[in-house]
């Protein structure tokens, strides 16, 4: 008899835990799957965000006939105060590269010697906003770099400008 008891017992915890699976399923998984969705919108949306950047930062190859280059002499750019009472700066010229080839570039070639002061007014905007220390880091100069580039593709509307360098880039 107590065996059959406790085989009744087993038999009736068997079905309430499988009823309770059942409702856990139906509860949980709506949840699940609308978190899954937004899980899934998310990546595609940063995937798609750090593709943007891939394709920003690959090195444009431009044939070497068609290459001109724009040089700006250099100028001192004064950098944000860092807190430690002294006033820094850097000195940076700017190269400009180039594509010929581009249907662009006969426009933009005369107007480059006449916007000299454009140019440096945009470089020196993005520089301003760095301390001493961040300005002396590699990593971040390229950053500036690419900055630089694609403020002055937007300004000139232009694609004719491939790449920035620095010529000059002394900090003090």
């Amino acid at each position: 008899m107590k065996r059959n008891l406790i085989s009744v017992l087993i038999l009736a915890l068997c079905v309430v835990n499988l009823i309770l699976n059942a409702v856990l399923l139906f509860v949980c998984m709506p949840s699940a799957t609308k978190t899954n969705r937004l899980i899934k919108e998310i990546a595609s949306v940063l995937s798609l965000d750090l593709e943007l950047e891939k394709k920003q930062d690959e090195i444009v190859q431009v044939d070497l006939q068609n290459v001109a280059y724009y040089n700006i002499e250099p100028q001192v750019v004064n950098l944000k105060d860092d807190g430690s009472g002294k006033g820094h700066f850097v000195q940076v010229g700017i190269d400009l590269s180039l594509d010929k080839s581009k249907k662009d570039y006969k426009k933009l070639e005369p107007v480059l010697p006449e916007a000299e002061g454009v140019i440096y007014d945009e470089v020196r905007n993005i520089i301003q906003v760095y301390t001493y220390d961040q300005v002396s880091d590699p990593e971040l100069q390229e950053q500036i770099k690419r900055d630089i580039l694609k403020r002055l593709q937007e300004k000139f509307q232009t694609q004719c400008i491939y790449s920035v360098s620095f010529s000059k880039f002394t900090t003090q």
